[in-house]
């Protein structure tokens, strides 16, 4: 098949640090290019051509005459990109699509945020046929009309990519990847350790996000000493140095995150995961298997000791990554959803 991948333009494909999202449009299709499909990509500067063709546009700036005109820039380039494709995936924001909704041309959306109704209604009020609708996760989904227009394929992670670590880093230390937000939890992460005697690494950017830089400045940073290291943003390369030597990744979010890649990337190196029971965690952690599911910041103190004790076998943590995970599953799971859209 011909298929044509929508991203947003903010971050290349594949990202070089940051990206969740754009990490998965990189995976689904260096999968899909090794099956012979055609992969064209519609995304921003700095991306990588995955065999089909690279079209790039820009982002716009804060000017309200640049967003306008890129809007409509950015329409054009996905409908003219779209007619030699069989099918277009779309992984960015559903407003740029206004002119392909018009079309018939078969279109899978997906929805890496959460997902509001009024988003559904408006996508749907253009087009209700010939679509698919993709979710990440069911916790992401729930309360969403029509439910039974939903599939939901979880996020993955390029196994491959990731070596398998038998046995954690000594000296011994926790790991924390992410944004440093509040939302995300880096305060409590900062606690855990605390309480548990261990060093913590604290990987990810500062939040550009309103709120963001202020929470840093005065919660996180003057926590920062020899026992919780900033290490900032990391490539892949120094992801896996991070995740695969670590004796547990904490990922105590507060808010509904719909699927996180980072847990992925973790169990993929064997490592177990410590989170918050909320959101879509239930769905990716095996409570007892390869992580622990807790409701306080007791809970993940005592989680940390029994990892220590050797509860969590990394073998199984990297196990459930393949068979869960894995780059193939995602790729399968696309293509299915593409052929009952062209069935019908």
């Amino acid at each position: 098949m011909n298929i044509l991948l929508v991203a947003d333009p903010k971050i290349p494909i594949p990202p070089k640090e940051y990206g969740g999202a754009e990490r998965i449009v990189a995976i689904l299709a260096r999968e899909l290019e090794q099956r012979d499909h055609v992969v064209d990509l519609l995304a921003g500067p700095g991306s990588q051509s995955f065999g089909g063709k690279l079209i790039v546009h820009k982002t716009p700036t804060r000017s309200y005459a640049s967003r306008v005109w890129r809007k409509m820039l950015f329409q054009f380039l996905v409908l003219r990109s779209a007619w030699k494709a069989d099918v277009v995936i779309n992984f960015g924001r559903l407003d740029y699509l206004e002119a392909i909704l018009r079309t018939s041309k078969p279109l899978v959306c997906n929805f890496q945020n959460p997902v509001p109704q009024a988003e559904v209604d408006w996508l749907l009020s253009r087009r209700s046929k010939n679509i698919a609708l993709v979710g990440v996760s069911a916790s992401q989904l729930e309360g969403l009309q029509p439910r039974g227009m939903f599939s939901v394929i979880h996020n993955a992670t390029d196994v491959e990519g990731f070596h398998f670590c038998e046995k954690p880093h000594d000296p011994p230390y926790l790991a924390f990847l992410g944004r440093i937000t509040a939302n995300k939890g880096a305060d409590t992460a900062i606690e855990v350790a605390r309480r548990s005697g261990l060093k913590l690494k604290l990987a990810g950017t500062v939040s550009d996000e309103p709120g963001g830089r202020e929470f840093y400045e005065k919660t996180i940073q003057p926590q920062l000493n020899d026992g919780i290291e900033l290490v900032g943003p990391v490539n892949d390369r120094q992801k896996q140095t991070l995740l695969g030597g670590a004796i547990a990744l904490l990922f105590p979010i507060r808010w509904k995150e719909p699927c996180a890649v980072t847990v992925t990337e973790a169990l993929a190196c064997g490592t177990p995961i410590i989170a918050a029971r909320f959101a879509s965690t239930p769905e990716v952690v095996r409570h007892g298997k390869t992580g622990f599911l807790c409701d306080s910041v007791d809970d993940m103190v005592n989680s940390v000791r029994r990892v220590q004790a050797g509860e969590i076998h990394r073998g199984a943590c990297r196990t459930d990554a393949e068979l869960r995970f894995s780059q193939k599953r995602l790729a399968d799971e696309y293509l299915e959803v593409i052929k009952e859209l062209l069935n019908k």
